[in-house]
């Protein structure tokens, strides 16, 4: 692959398989998947941030990072997105991630609204967001505690027009 081109993307849910291949992106310290310090995480905390909507995202086969789509609110049209590559995937990585996984739930149900929500020490979540065009909601303060700080939750959305 040319650094030019984008990898053929794929995943599947979590399972013990992929047990070494996803705790070695924990040994990263912003692989923020459902924790603000994942490199000082032991193993069995690791393993308990995994759980039925965790899904392994593939680049050409090759693991590179997680996401989980949850409904928000028993609302039926209403879903969250955690999602996280590993660092050394560059932007238009994250962007082609996400817009493949996007289509692939809309495929499967109606999306009225699709939040994710990035922590502020996050700066590449960050810049995915914003690059994505993502919609910036705003900021839930201290919510998060990272490196012995206080952080806040900024809030980002895509939202479709109901179907009917």
């Amino acid at each position: 692959m040319t650094t030019t081109e984008l990898p053929h993307w794929s995943s599947r849910p979590y399972s013990d398989a992929d047990r070494d291949a996803v705790l070695a992106l924990f040994t990263e310290p912003d692989f923020f998947f459902r924790t603000g310090d994942p490199d000082t995480r032991p193993e069995w905390e690791i393993l308990e941030l995994l759980d039925e909507d965790t899904h392994v995202l593939l680049a050409d086969g090759e693991v590179v990072g997680l996401y989980a789509v949850e409904s928000e609110a028993n609302n039926a049209c209403h879903y969250s997105m955690q999602l996280r590559l590993r660092a050394s995937a560059p932007l238009r990585w994250w962007r082609a991630a996400f817009e493949e996984l996007v289509r692939a739930n809309r495929w499967r149900r109606e999306v009225v609204r699709l939040a994710l929500r990035i922590d502020e020490f996050d700066d590449r979540g960050l810049a995915f967001a914003r690059a994505a065009g993502l919609r910036e909601e705003g900021t839930l303060a201290a919510v998060t505690v990272h490196d012995g700080s206080r952080y806040g939750s900024v809030s980002f959305a895509r939202i479709w027009e109901p179907t009917s």
